[in-house]
C-alpha cells in the first residue's frame, strides 16, 4: 500500500496537525460552558479549527485532505477531547465520517460529495430507530425514517447513515449505509440531557427522500473491507478496518476527559485541605499521593491499549491486509477495557476532589457528567466489548454484529 506523501512529510504533517490540536486545549476549556448552554459547539470554534485542517484529517488527498494516519487522529481526539468533552466527541466523529466516507464509496459519489469546492462534514448514524423504505428503479425511496443521537447534526452539510437494504417485495435483504446532503434532513431538537449538552446530537428525520443506487453500498460487505472505492484501493488508509475505527472514535475521547480530570485536579490541589482531618494541605497527605498515582496509571494505562489498536489499525492498513475479526474482537477489548481504566481513574479523582466538585461553577462536574454520558453509549460499553473478547478467548463465536 501506498501514501501520496513521503515518509519525512507525512511525519512532519502528522506532527504539525498535533501541536494544532493542542493549541486549542486551553481556549475549549474557556468555552466549555458556553458549549454547554448553546448545547451546540459554537460556530467560531468549529471554523478555527477547520482553518486549522483539523476536519481533513483522514480526508483523502486528492478531495483536498490530509490523509493521515490513525494514530495521528487519536492524538488530535484526545487533545480537543482533553479541552472540552463536547468539542471533542463532535470532533471525534465528524472525522471518523471522512474514513467511512472514503472507504466505503464510489467515486461517483465521492464526486458528488466533494466535487462542488464546499465545505463539507459529516454526521450521521447507523441504526434507525424507525424506518419506511422500499425499493425503486434506480435506488431507494425512504418514505420516513428517524435516527437518535445524530452527533454534530447541526454542523454537518452531508449525512452517513444505516438503513435496511429491500428487494421490491419489501423484504430485507441487507443492511446498507447511505449518505445524503443534510439539506435532505430534518433535524429535531431534543438533546437535552446529563452531559456532552454540546454534542448536538439530536435526533434526525429523513422522508420522502429518493437515495440512487450510488449512494447505498451493503453494510455487510463494508464492515469486512469489501469497499466500492476502487479508486482509493493503493491507498493504505482507506484499508483500515471499519467498525474498530468507529469504536476507537467512540472510546477514545474518554481519554481526554480523563486527562482533562486530572488536570484540574493537579490546579486544585496546592490550595485544597481535607477537611475533618488534621492534613491543611491536602498535597502533604499520604492518601493523596496513593490516589494520584494510582488515578495517573490507570489513564496512562489507557493511554497504552488505545495507542495498540491505532498501532494495529495502521500496521493492518500499510500491510495491505484487511484486519480479520478475530483481531477486530481483541481491538474492541482494548478499548473496553481502557474506557473502563478511565472510569476508574476519574472515580478515584472525584472522591479526592471533596464536595465542592458538585457545583455547577466547578469544570470537574462538567468533566464527570460528559464522561458518564459517553460511557453508557451501546457501542462501547466496556461489559459488551470484554464479554465479547472473553467469547473469542473461550472459542466461540461473537456476539455482536459491529465488528
Amino acid at each position: 500500500m501506498k501514501n501520496n506523501l513521503s515518509e519525512i512529510d507525512l511525519l512532519q504533517t502528522n506532527e504539525g496537525l498535533v501541536e494544532r490540536a493542542k493549541s486549542f486545549v486551553s481556549k475549549l476549556r474557556e468555552r466549555a460552558c458556553e458549549t454547554e448552554e448553546l448545547r451546540r459547539v459554537p460556530e467560531d470554534v468549529i471554523a478555527a479549527m477547520k482553518d486549522e485542517g483539523l476536519f481533513k484529517i483522514l480526508r483523502p488527498k486528492r478531495y483536498g485532505g490530509h490523509q493521515a494516519n490513525i494514530r495521528t487522529y487519536l492524538d488530535c481526539l484526545v487533545e480537543i477531547s482533553r479541552g472540552c468533552g463536547s468539542t471533542g466527541w463532535v470532533y471525534s466523529l465528524c472525522n471518523i465520517r471522512e474514513l467511512m466516507i472514503a472507504e466505503s464509496f464510489s467515486e461517483k459519489t465521492h464526486q458528488e460529495i466533494y466535487g462542488q469546492g464546499t465545505d463539507v462534514v459529516f454526521a450521521g448514524v447507523f441504526e434507525p430507530r424507525e424506518i419506511s423504505v422500499r425499493r425503486v428503479d434506480g435506488g431507494y425511496y425512504i418514505d420516513q425514517g428517524k435516527w437518535m443521537f445524530c452527533s454534530g447534526s447541526v454542523h454537518a452539510t452531508w449525512g452517513y447513515f444505516g438503513m435496511p437494504i429491500v428487494d421490491e417485495a419489501g423484504v430485507i435483504v441487507d443492511q446498507g449505509l447511505i449518505t445524503l446532503p443534510f439539506k435532505d434532513i430534518e433535524i429535531g431538537d431534543d438533546w437535552h440531557t446529563l452531559g456532552m449538552r454540546g454534542t448536538s446530537s439530536h435526533s434526525v428525520i429523513i422522508k420522502d427522500t429518493f437515495i440512487p443506487d450510488h449512494r447505498c453500498v451493503s453494510l455487510s460487505e463494508a464492515k469486512n473491507g469489501n469497499f466500492q472505492s476502487k479508486h482509493l484501493r493503493d491507498e493504505s488508509l482507506y484499508n483500515t478496518a471499519l467498525f474498530p475505527a468507529l469504536n476507537l472514535s467512540l472510546s477514545a475521547p474518554a481519554l481526554g476527559i480523563a486527562r482533562a480530570a486530572l488536570d484540574l485536579f493537579m490546579e486544585r490541589l496546592p490550595n485544597r485541605r481535607i477537611s475533618y482531618t488534621f492534613y491543611n494541605k491536602q498535597i502533604e497527605a499520604p492518601v493523596t499521593h496513593l490516589q494520584l498515582s494510582e488515578a495517573s496509571l490507570k489513564i496512562d494505562s489507557a493511554a497504552m491499549h488505545f495507542y495498540r489498536v491505532a498501532d494495529e489499525l495502521d500496521a493492518f492498513a500499510e500491510s495491505g491486509k484487511y484486519m480479520d475479526v478475530k483481531t477486530r474482537v481483541k481491538v474492541n477489548g482494548d478499548m473496553g477495557i481502557a474506557v473502563e481504566y478511565c472510569k476508574e481513574a476519574l472515580d478515584i479523582l472525584i472522591g479526592a476532589s471533596g464536595g465542592s466538585y458538585i457545583y455547577d461553577g466547578n469544570p470537574l462536574q462538567r468533566v464527570f457528567r460528559d464522561f458518564w454520558s459517553m460511557y453508557v453509549h451501546g457501542a462501547i460499553l466496556p461489559s459488551s466489548q470484554l464479554e465479547t473478547y472473553g467469547r473469542s478467548l473461550c472459542g466461540l463465536e461473537p456476539n455482536k454484529d459491529f465488528l
